[in-house]
């Protein structure tokens, strides 16, 4: 079965990691599917500590914050638009790349004595811990850190300013919303007769890399027997543009680890006829998505000053409008953390920064992955 969308929505799904969120007012059903409804409790908010006024001094003489992000520029607009309201006169320039991209650049940049990113923001747990290791980031430590939780605090320097979940989405033309499953073992199950009508994005994503790392370090052999029960029955796409595109369309029913992002898009008058989504109850990965200073950063102290306002209530309540999953108490919005937590429980919340020995463990990983997949 073929279903159209409008233009405009085709679009958008194609570029499902760059929703923008309109408004922050809502939260989740208690079966997992999306309602609006601002009912979550999402705790009171701790103090907010600015950087030092010599600091931001030396930062509005910088002048602007050049961010190297694998966000696009519509979902960054509100955290811009609203950090250069706070500090007048310091510029933010974002630079869409993917995470391999970004450090790449950087690497040439800086070899070179060219203009390169005063902060990096990104998802590959692998990448961004190389990074680290090759002397690439400022310790910066900002004095928000006291109030975060320690999942937030990645290495040394690096910090997370979102934890995005990974949900699954399905086709409620072709499998009615009382018939999807909310677990990924069920969906497991369900795949068998499904045959190549189940779809997720390649293990070279980041997205898909650290949502199979985390569920298999949450679940073990048990978690990869669900992967592997799935791998038969799975279409693989390189992005989640294409896996949404498909299952708009109806070449996919349902599927599974797909970013976030999405969430807010679903609920838009259109698509919420065609799709609907859901957290996974036997454990949602959230995957951090960690930003830093860099060391040969040319406005160094106006990337503290922005790291700073990612860190804050205020620039949290600004992320969520750009389709962010704040996580700081007190900020209301409908993908915060209260929301999923709402829905799968504290327990089923992989929230844990990176695994233990993620680099160590990847090419095992990934090579377990390709051989369920048949890739």
């Amino acid at each position: 079965m073929m279903i159209s969308l409008p233009r405009v929505r085709i679009c958008a799904l194609a570029t499902a990691c760059t929703v923008v969120l309109a408004a922050c007012g809502g939260s989740t059903g208690a079966d997992g599917s999306a309602t609006p409804t601002s009912s979550v409790d999402v705790g009171k908010a701790a103090p907010i500590t600015p950087l030092d006024a010599a600091t931001v001094a030396k930062a509005r003489k910088q002048g602007s914050v050049l961010l190297y992000t694998n966000a696009d520029a519509d979902q960054m607009a509100p955290l811009t638009k609203a950090f250069e309201a706070k500090y007048a006169g310091i510029e933010v320039r974002v630079l869409n790349l993917n995470d391999t991209q970004t450090f790449q650049r950087y690497a040439t940049e800086s070899a070179t004595g060219v203009r390169t990113a005063d902060v990096v923001m990104a998802t590959d747990a692998v990448e961004v811990l190389n990074f680290v290791n090759k002397g690439n980031v400022l310790d910066y430590r900002d004095p928000n850190l006291k109030h975060l939780p320690e999942y937030a605090r990645l290495a040394p320097g690096v910090v997370s300013m979102s934890e995005d979940p990974l949900v699954a989405v399905y086709n409620t033309a072709l499998i009615p919303k009382d018939k999807q499953p909310k677990d990924l073992a069920s969906l497991a199950a369900l795949s068998k007769s499904l045959k190549g009508k189940v779809g997720t994005t390649d293990i070279s994503n980041p997205h898909s890399f650290g949502a199979v790392s985390n569920y298999t370090a949450a679940h073990g052999d048990a978690g990869w027997k669900t992967i592997e029960t799935l791998g038969p029955n799975t279409g693989v796409e390189s992005g989640n543009g294409n896996l949404m595109q498909k299952l708009a369309q109806g070449q996919y029913q349902a599927t599974y680890f797909v970013a976030g992002s999405v969430r807010a898009l679903i609920e838009g008058e259109e698509a919420a006829k065609i799709l609907n989504y859901t957290y996974l109850t036997d454990g949602t990965p959230l995957l951090p998505r960690a930003v830093a200073v860099t060391r040969k950063a040319k406005s160094p102290d106006a990337g503290k000053l922005f790291v700073n306002f990612l860190l804050s209530v205020e620039g949290q309540e600004a992320a969520c409008k750009g389709g962010f999953t704040p996580y700081r108490d007190g900020v209301t919005c409908a993908y915060g953390l209260p929301a999923v937590e709402k829905v799968v429980g504290a327990d089923n919340m992989m929230l844990g920064g990176y695994p233990k020995d993620i680099v160590k463990n990847k090419p095992a990983i990934v090579d377990r992955w390709k051989k369920a997949y048949g890739r």
